[in-house]
């Protein structure tokens, strides 16, 4: 005689943590878009989950990096994914 659930993953629901990445911790559809431009062109691009992130980072490196400007916006999610 076979055990039928011998097989089968025993691990405790509570004891897993799914960290699925941004997109998995976020629920809001709104994201924020903070730009680095240097000389009018767009150097570097980075989305957060709330404006405040997306405040924080912009203003540690306008520290780093003086000779760029940084402009935080709001955008719908699903202009980024769907």
């Amino acid at each position: 005689m076979t055990n039928e659930h011998e097989n089968q993953d025993r691990a405790r629901p509570d004891a897993i943590q799914w960290k699925l990445g941004f997109g998995g911790e976020h629920k809001n559809s709104i994201v924020w878009r903070c730009d680095a431009l240097r000389a009018g062109r767009l150097y570097n691009r980075s989305l957060f989950g709330t404006r405040e992130e997306a405040e924080q980072f912009a203003q540690n490196m306008r520290r780093v990096e003086p000779d760029q400007m940084f402009n935080v916006e709001a955008i719908k999610a699903s202009t980024v994914w769907n």
